[in-house]
């Protein structure tokens, strides 16, 4: 994981320093629910909404800039990046490493190590340790795996003073258009809002 302060000012702001995450595809197949979303980094605290429908996952986040969306569709192997403010958004294809905003441990993590079980928001969970290599040295995660969703809902960088969380976890029925582009929107080449636009 990577902080980096200069992306921090831009047009994206908090929610592109999230794209820093690594993060892997383990997302439990059939797992469907709604939540919402706490991302704290030190003082700076970020609310959002999760929706999950068999692999299929949407993140919204909302700012002083507008509503920004995260579509991540594994049946077409794209990421769909939605900048509601500007009526955009940029495509990508869909590799290892997910948008960070989406709580999974990163491919890259060394030692991991079932340290416990706790219970989080609800759900009983399996508590892990990883170390993740940085630049300079290796940092330690903490990650909350729900047995039964299959998947992590909560992570801890306590170096850091980073974490994310789901929170009001609700399972059932996920709308499908949630997870598909809407209409009207302009397609663009980069997440800058002044990209050149892609006929």
């Amino acid at each position: 994981m990577k902080r980096t302060g200069k992306v921090i000012g831009t047009l994206l702001g908090f929610w592109w320093m999230l794209l820093l995450v690594p993060a892997v595809p383990g997302m439990a197949r059939g797992a469907e629910f709604t939540a919402l979303m706490m991302v704290k980094d030190g003082a700076k605290a970020m609310p959002g909404k999760i929706y999950v429908h068999d692999g299929k996952m949407r993140q919204e986040f909302v700012d002083e800039r507008g509503r920004t969306i995260t579509i991540v569709r594994p049946d077409q192997k794209v990421v769909w990046v939605i900048l509601f403010g500007q009526q955009s958004y940029m495509e990508m294809p869909l590799r290892k490493k997910l948008p960070g905003q989406f709580i999974q441990i990163p491919p890259g993590a060394m030692g991991k190590r079932l340290v416990g079980q706790d219970r989080v928001g609800g759900y009983e969970t399996d508590k892990y340790e990883v170390s993740v290599p940085g630049d300079r040295r290796c940092e330690q995660q903490t990650y909350w795996v729900a047995t039964k969703l299959g998947l992590p809902i909560k992570m801890e960088c306590r170096q850091r003073h980073f974490s994310m969380e789901y929170k009001s976890i609700k399972q059932g029925k996920v709308p499908d258009r949630l997870f598909n582009l809407p209409p009207g929107l302009q397609k663009v080449t980069s997440l800058g809002g002044f990209a050149d636009q892609v006929e």
